[in-house]
C-alpha cells in the first residue's frame, strides 16, 4: 500500500467535505490539485475525485435539503449542462499535460481570484440575476467542473452578490453541484476517466466523507473560515505553481538558500 498516496488522498477528501458542507465549495478546488501531486496524471485524479464529490453530495444534501434558492438553480442548471458538454468535448482532446498544466492555472488564478474577490463583488454589486445571466454563469461552472472540478469561482460570482445569507448560499451551491456532478458522471464514463481501479480507490477514501461533510458543517457554524482559507490559498498557489512549471517552489527556495548559504 502507499502510505505517502493514502495520506495525501485522504487530505484531499477531508477538504472535499469540508467544503462542500461548510463554505460553498470554495476551498474544495484545492482537492484535486492536492491528488494530482500523487497520481499518474490529471485524468486519474479527476476520475478519482468524482465519486467521492459524489458521494459528498449526497450528506451535504441532507443537511441542507430545506435550506435553497430554487429559483436560482432554475436559473443555473440549464446552463450548467450546457458547459459540461462542451467541457466534455474537450475533455476527450486535452492530453494529461495539458489538463495538468489547465488545473495549474485554475488554482492560481482561483487564489488570486479570492484576494481580489471584495473588490470584484463590490463592482458587481447587489443585483437581481435575469435567466440569461444565470445560464451564462451556469455553462463557466459547469465547464471548469468538468475540466477541473473547480467551477467554485462562477457560482460564488453569481450568488454572493445576491446577499443570499451564508446558509442559503453554501445550500444552494449544494444542490447545484450534486446535480452538475451527477450529470459528469455521463462523459467521465464514456472517456473511461473513471473506471474500476479509479473507483476502488474511491470506495477505500468513502468512509472519510462524512467526516469532512460533518465538520464543514460544524466549522460553517462555529468557525470563521478567514485564517483557514488563508492556509489552504497558500498551499493552492504553490500546487498550482507546480502544476504550471514542474518545478516543486518550497524545494527550489530550499535549493536557492542553501547556495546562498554555500556561498
Amino acid at each position: 500500500m502507499d502510505y505517502y498516496f493514502y495520506f495525501i488522498a485522504s487530505l484531499a477528501v477531508i477538504l472535499t467535505g469540508i467544503a462542500k458542507a461548510g463554505f460553498g465549495g470554495g476551498v474544495g478546488i484545492a482537492a484535486t490539485p492536492l491528488l494530482l501531486l500523487v497520481t499518474s496524471g490529471s485524468k486519474e485524479a479527476i476520475g478519482i475525485m468524482l465519486p467521492i464529490l459524489c458521494s459528498c453530495d449526497l450528506f451535504a444534501v441532507y443537511h441542507y435539503r430545506r435550506t435553497y434558492d430554487g429559483a436560482n438553480l432554475l436559473r443555473l442548471i440549464p446552463g450548467a449542462i450546457l458547459g459540461i458538454a462542451a467541457g466534455s468535448f474537450f475533455l476527450g482532446k486535452f492530453s494529461e499535460e495539458f489538463l495538468s498544466v489547465w488545473i495549474g492555472i485554475i488554482s492560481v488564478a482561483f487564489v488570486f481570484y479570492q484576494w481580489g474577490k471584495t473588490w470584484i463583488l463590490k463592482e458587481l454589486r447587489a443585483y437581481r440575476p435575469k435567466f440569461w445571466q444565470g445560464c451564462l454563469f451556469g455553462s463557466a461552472v459547469g465547464f471548469t467542473s468538468t475540466l477541473a472540478h473547480a467551477g467554485g469561482p462562477p457560482a460564488t460570482m453569481f450568488l454572493l452578490p445576491q446577499n443570499l445569507g451564508r446558509q442559503l448560499f453554501v445550500g444552494t451551491t449544494v444542490f447545484l453541484f450534486t446535480a452538475v456532478n451527477a450529470v459528469k458522471l455521463i462523459p467521465y464514463f464514456y472517456f473511461h476517466i473513471i473506471n474500476l481501479e479509479r473507483i476502488s480507490t474511491s470506495l477505500i477514501l468513502l468512509p472519510l466523507v462524512p467526516i469532512g461533510t460533518y465538520l464543514g458543517v460544524w466549522m460553517n457554524r462555529r468557525l470563521n473560515e478567514t485564517a483557514f482559507n488563508g492556509v489552504i490559498y497558500v498551499f493552492l498557489l504553490l500546487i498550482g505553481f507546480k502544476l504550471i512549471t514542474g518545478i516543486n517552489p518550497v524545494g527550489f527556495l530550499f535549493e536557492i538558500i542553501g547556495l546562498n548559504q554555500a556561498s
